[in-house]
C-alpha cells in the first residue's frame, strides 16, 4: 500500500526541523501562516516548473500531480449580459491560457460527461461576438469568476459544471497533499528560508575557500 502524507505531517516536519536544528528559536508561528508560505511555495514551484519544461516549439508541459478536479457551484445567469457564473474554487495561477485551467465540461448522472468548453481571453468577450463563433461552451475567468456562454445562447440552469485547475491551495489540514514526491524538497527549502527569514534566525556560514592564517608565533 502507498503511503499519503497530509498537509499537517508536512508542517510537523517543518516544525521538527526548525525545533531540532535551532533549538533555541522562540518557534511563534502558526499552522495558518506556515500554510501561507506552502502555498506561495507551491505556486512559485509549479509555475517554475511549467516554464522550464517549455519546448522548442512552444508548448508547455503541465506536471499532472498538481491536477485537482472541483465541482463548480450552481450557475447563475446575470441579468444584464445573459451571461452564465460560477464562483472559482482557487485563483488560477499566472499561466498561459489553457493551462492556468486545464479542462472545463458538463456532466451528469445520465448523460455521462460532455464535450469540453473551450477557453477565450477575457479581453476577447466583445470582439468575438462580431466573429464566427465554435459551436459549444465558451467560457473566460474575470478575477474570482469564471464566466459561460452557448454559442446558440442556450440556458445552462441546473447544468453540473466541472473544472480542472493545477491546485496549490491547502482545504484541509488532514487532505492529501496534491505534489509530486520530487518538489516536496524544493517545497520544503523554500518554507524554512522564510521562516528563517520570518524569526531571523541566526545561521553559521562555512567558507572553505579561504587561505589558511599566518601560524608563525
Amino acid at each position: 500500500m502507498a503511503l499519503t502524507y497530509s498537509w499537517r505531517q508536512l508542517i510537523d516536519r517543518i516544525w521538527r526541523h526548525i525545533n531540532n536544528d535551532f533549538p533555541g528559536a522562540d518557534y511563534t508561528v502558526s499552522e495558518n501562516e506556515m500554510l501561507l508560505y506552502i502555498n506561495e511555495a507551491m505556486s512559485f514551484g509549479l509555475v517554475g516548473q511549467v516554464y522550464n519544461g517549455a519546448k522548442v516549439l512552444g508548448s508547455l508541459e503541465m506536471p499532472e500531480a498538481y491536477l485537482v478536479t472541483f465541482q463548480l457551484a450552481p450557475l447563475q445567469e446575470d441579468t444584464i449580459s445573459k451571461y452564465w457564473y460560477s464562483s472559482m474554487p482557487q485563483p488560477p495561477l499566472s499561466l498561459p491560457l489553457g493551462y492556468s485551467v486545464n479542462r472545463v465540461y458538463f456532466a451528469n448522472a445520465v448523460n455521462g460527461q460532455g464535450t469540453d468548453c473551450y477557453a477565450i481571453k477575457a479581453k476577447r468577450v466583445g470582439r468575438r461576438l462580431n466573429m464566427p463563433l465554435q459551436f459549444g461552451v465558451r467560457y473566460w475567468i474575470e478575477n474570482g469568476k469564471i464566466w459561460l456562454a452557448a454559442s446558440n445562447n442556450t440556458s445552462l440552469l441546473n447544468q453540473n459544471c466541472y473544472i480542472q485547475m493545477p491546485s496549490t491551495r491547502a482545504v484541509s489540514l488532514t487532505d492529501q497533499i496534491n505534489l509530486p514526491d520530487d518538489a516536496t524538497k524544493m517545497i520544503f527549502d523554500m518554507v524554512v528560508a522564510r521562516l528563517k527569514e520570518r524569526l531571523q534566525l541566526p545561521q553559521d556560514i562555512v567558507q572553505d575557500d579561504l587561505p589558511a592564517g599566518n601560524k608563525s608565533s
